[in-house]
């Protein structure tokens, strides 16, 4: 199955209601494509004018995931980063971001060595000073082995 037909297929039973775990079940059980949550997720980044449902939390959620995934973290207008302890499936490395500009999100480096972002639902998306910011603290303490 090409992304194209994915993308139909997803547009289609988001505008249903489906969840993103439920539209994952349906490719799997009716498409026979067995398609991860972090492909959807990032299928999804490249479809801007998809509806997406409420903000719900992968399939096969680890509690101690869960706890470590939103961190308190100091709200002073600085860049603050969290490493997951036990990141989800199939991520190598996760974590928490807020940003100097109030965005927040969560952060996944998948097996292939992609960063991907999930902003929050409702405190914007990060800027580009944000992005630059992060990608620079972040790489420093994956050198550091600060994760």
């Amino acid at each position: 199955m090409t992304n194209e037909e994915r993308k139909q297929i997803i547009r289609e039973l988001l505008a249903d209601g489906q969840t993103l775990s439920q539209i994952q079940d349906y490719l799997r059980k009716e498409k026979g494509d067995s398609i991860t949550y972090m492909e959807l997720r990032l299928l999804l980044s490249e479809m801007p004018d998809a509806a997406l449902p409420e903000r719900e939390t992968p399939k096969t959620p680890t509690p101690a995931v869960e706890a470590e995934t939103v961190p308190e973290l100091p709200s002073d207008g600085k860049l603050s980063i969290s490493v997951d302890q036990m990141p989800p499936p199939g991520a190598m490395l996760s974590g928490y971001a807020r940003f100097p500009s109030g965005a927040k999100a969560h952060w996944f480096i998948d097996q292939m060595g992609r960063l991907s972002l999930d902003p929050e639902l409702g405190t914007g998306k990060p800027t580009q000073e944000d992005m630059k910011q992060f990608s620079t603290e972040l790489r420093r303490m994956l050198q550091s082995g600060g994760a």
